[in-house]
């Protein structure tokens, strides 16, 4: 126990020498491996042998020695295709050409020499495919390489749709029963993810498919270096310029003719939606100076007129006149008039306000769709549906940018410039309210340095900023008025805006020592989530029936005791009655009143948006071995350890439950076991470091991750085995450990912060079951423009007082708090994998 805590000791130590000499760090994401082994005739291995590696389209070039093993590797190598070469006196020099080096994955090359001069030549094609048996590793996945990406057909041309395309991820991004939002997603060894929601299908730059040479998807067990969480881990890098001009474009049309209707729209007399796509782009990239200078260089665009169709629901005209429509227990459609309902409904009265609003939506918008709200064919009650084709016209632009540079025999680096303006169409509530577009304009910028020390330490370095930025208008900037289940005149929605910048400092240091391929790096990323949000600016009242007493029995009941009364059938369309009387009485039974305070807490004018900056840093160190323990068995173990700071709020709107909520409730059961009630009310008072208090949940300090693989190639030269595994390289056995942390932060701190009931944004909502139709009659509407805040139950605040409670009305709420308990999830990964490569590029796998 004493030695491993020496280790881990040792272990943080380095990795934070590495940050502090190399600008802090990332593992190997965006770059590449070949290794092997030089053998002569026999297959017995050849040490001393010089194995020279080149990019014969830059004039990039590394050279090592073999090892006494005959092994040799090189690490941190930009992805393509390289010429290798090897000599030693008493062979023939041997040259394999084409050898494709994959991003994420290790390529095993065999250098068969053949006796003779040295002088003499002996050149082979090595003709490596995409999908290659992987004989290094326990890790599953697929690599696309540019020939994929490019004549894949793909909608829009969007290369996001591809990484899904693995087995074992679904359309949504789920791998291997781990969640979409737990993926990492790197383009040149720099971050791309959504910052806050981290989903695999929603990287914050658009992957122009001329621009990128290849990726990798690795869904299971990757090796320490690369796993950073428990999905998948997705390498993608952009294309480089070489000695010799190239270029492409695209143009893809898609016509109105090739877009059908729909049943319901043919039903509604409807057109179809239109659709006319222009896709287009291309890409040119070459030398500026030859064998030391190059550019790339990507445009792509869409532009989409087109139509989203929408069905709302709307208020037929006998609402609007106030009646009441409904079916009895003959199944008859039948009417109430309001003098009826007034009979029915002493106290509360159809309320003419309300009805007047219904009457304007049934003329303004008069129903085609009679699939949706309470009608039935040939049967017209109280709503239906209006169906409708809304343009949600399509804008998108991205250019990406990059120069490569051979500062020297030695080093290398490059630069990436990614920017992007899109506008994507939202279909309004109506064809005559505001459409709440989202305007969005990302950037991400990366710069690489990569070192050979000499020829068996090589350092490779990266930088970049990842910036997402949005802003998604609103449709209304007023109170909220709902005739749920009736008639809502807008969307709501509110306009939220977002700028997400997320820095990586990136440092991978591989070393190979003999037999021995050790590398050690860190990631840190600086993540920081600016938003202005005017969700909660602004109050909302709804006539709801689900809120009156008893779940609206109380509207529903006096109906039918007044049918049976008259001696007619009761009503059958329960539900049905219940939401059109809830419209007809024109009550609020159910109110919320949004509060902003600012970080002094004082109460902010209605209207004023929540402003929040919330922050973190993540702390990810690796160290690993890849032992060549013979030509044909690779055993490679690491070690990661993560750290992610708890989430805070840089200007201190931050708050947390005294205690945390998993004691809360381990107290209740306790107090329940024991017969004493356990009642203490749940307190909330500011948090986080700018307020010198604990953070919104603790630090995790448990984030180790240990890793192992096991690889055997068999290798048998004749006999029923060689039919079974195939020549030396084309089949292997591979066995992987892999223990990986799922993590939160973003998505969970703006969640809280936008649901809690109490803190800087807060919420008063008045109970279920708090009114009935007769003797606690709810607030009355009387118009769109009506004041919220000084309807009854509705207490305005002032000032914040820590700590913070709520009274004990009991209430039927619905509140959200936070654990301050909270651990990060640990998966457990074990994997046992057979590949084997057939003939004719057919490739078999089962795991």
């Amino acid at each position: 126990m004493r030695s491993l805590s020496r280790l881990k000791t040792y272990f943080i130590l380095a990795s934070l020498a590495l940050a502090c000499a190399a600008g802090m760090a990332f593992g190997q994401a965006g770059t590449s491996t070949i290794r092997g082994t030089t053998i002569d005739p026999t297959g017995a291995v050849i040490p001393g042998a010089t194995v020279t590696l080149t990019n014969p389209g830059t004039n990039f070039t590394r050279t090592q020695t073999s090892s006494e093993t005959g092994g040799f590797s090189f690490e941190l190598i930009q992805p393509g295709k390289y010429t290798l070469e090897a000599e030693i006196k008493g062979f023939k020099k041997r040259v394999l050409t084409g050898v494709q080096a994959l991003v994420g994955a290790p390529t095993d090359v065999r250098i068969q020499m053949e006796i003779g001069n040295v002088s003499e030549t002996v050149t082979v094609e090595a003709g490596a495919a995409a999908v290659a048996v992987n004989t290094q590793d326990a890790s599953l996945g697929n690599n696309f390489v540019t020939q994929q990406i490019v004549e894949l057909p793909l909608e829009a041309r969007d290369t996001r749709t591809l990484l899904t395309l693995q087995p074992g991820v679904t359309r949504d991004g789920y791998v291997a029963g781990a969640r979409s939002d737990q993926s990492n997603v790197t383009l040149d060894g720099v971050d791309i993810n959504e910052a806050q929601t981290n989903a695999l299908d929603s990287t914050v730059l658009r992957l122009n498919a001329e621009a990128i040479q290849e990726f990798r998807v690795a869904t299971l067990n990757p090796n320490a270096d690369l796993g950073r969480s428990s999905a998948a881990q997705v390498n993608l890098v952009t294309k480089s310029g070489t000695n010799a001009f190239h270029g492409a474009g695209f143009e893809f049309y898609r016509t109105k003719g090739f877009t059908a209707n729909n049943f319901f729209n043919n039903r509604a007399g409807v057109d179809r939606v239109p659709l006319l796509r222009h896709t287009f782009g291309g890409e040119i990239d070459g030398p500026i100076i030859k064998n030391k200078l190059f550019f790339m260089y990507s445009y792509e665009a869409r532009r989409d007129i087109t139509a989203t169709n929408v069905v709302r629901d709307v208020p037929l005209a006998s609402m609007g006149r106030g009646e009441l429509r409904y079916i009895d227990a003959n199944g008859a459609a039948q009417t109430l008039t309001t003098d009826q309902l007034n009979q029915i409904f002493p106290e509360a009265r159809v309320n003419p306000i309300g009805v007047a609003v219904l009457a304007d939506a049934a003329k303004k918008y008069p129903a085609n769709d009679f699939t949706v709200g309470d009608s039935l064919p040939g049967q017209l009650l109280n709503t239906a549906g209006y169906r409708f084709n809304a343009p949600t016209p399509v804008r998108l632009n991205s250019n990406i940018l990059r120069f490569d540079w051979n500062v020297n025999s030695k080093q290398n680096a490059f630069v990436r410039l990614a920017k992007i303006y899109d506008l994507t169409g939202q279909a309004p509530q109506f064809p005559d309210t505001p459409a709440p577009n989202t305007w969005s304009h990302p950037s991400g910028i990366a710069v690489g340095h990569s070192w050979t020390v000499n020829s068996r330490i090589v350092n490779n370095f990266r930088y970049g900023v990842t910036r997402q930025a949005f802003s998604q208008l609103g449709d209304s900037s007023a109170n909220q008025f709902n005739f749920r289940f009736v008639f809502q005149p807008y969307a709501y929605s509110r306009t939220l805006s977002r700028t997400t910048p997320v820095h990586n400092f990136a440092d991978d240091v591989s070393w190979v020592k003999g037999s021995h391929t050790l590398q050690f790096g860190t990631n840190i990323r600086v993540i920081r989530n600016n938003r202005i949000n005017y969700a909660g600016a602004y109050d909302n009242a709804v006539m709801n029936p689900s809120f009156y007493q008893a779940g609206g029995n109380v509207l529903s009941d006096p109906v039918s005791a007044y049918l049976t009364g008259q001696g007619l059938p009761d009503v059958a369309s329960v539900s049905e009655t219940q939401n059109a009387v809830s419209a007809l009485l024109g009550r609020f039974s159910q109110y919320t009143a949004n509060f902003q305070f600012s970080n002094t807490g004082e109460l902010l004018p209605p209207g004023t948006p929540s402003k929040r900056n919330f922050a973190t840093e993540d702390y990810d160190f690796y160290f690993q071995d890849a032992w060549k323990i013979h030509p044909n068995l690779t055993l490679t173990a690491g070690l990661r350890y993560g750290l992610s700071r708890p989430v805070y709020e840089t200007n201190g709107y931050e708050v947390r439950p005294t205690l945390p909520l998993g004691e809360y409730f381990v107290n209740r059961l306790a107090g329940a076991a024991a017969g004493n009630p356990y009642n203490e009310p749940i307190t909330i008072n500011p948090s986080g470091p700018v307020n010198g208090k604990p953070g919104m949940y603790d630090w995790d300090k448990k984030g180790w991750q240990p890793r192992v693989a096991l690889a055997w190639s068999p290798s048998y030269d004749k006999g029923w085995m060689r039919s079974i595994f195939g020549a030396p390289g084309k089949s292997v056995l591979r066995a992987g450990f892999g223990m990986l942390n799922d993590y939160f932060g973003e998505a969970l701190a703006t969640f809280f912060d936008n649901n809690n009931s109490m803190g800087f944004s807060s919420n008063t909502t008045i109970p279920a079951n708090t009114y009935n139709a007769t003797t606690r009659l709810p607030p009355l509407f009387t118009g769109l423009n009506q004041d919220i805040r000084s309807l009854p139950k509705i207490t305005v605040p002032g000032s914040l007082v820590f700590p913070l409670t709520k009274d004990m009305d009991m209430g039927e709420r619905i509140e959200n708090s936070l654990d301050s308990n909270l651990r990060l999830p640990r998966n457990y990964t074990i994997t046992l994998t057979f590949e084997r490569e057939l003939p004719k590029g057919l490739f078999f796998q089962a795991s």
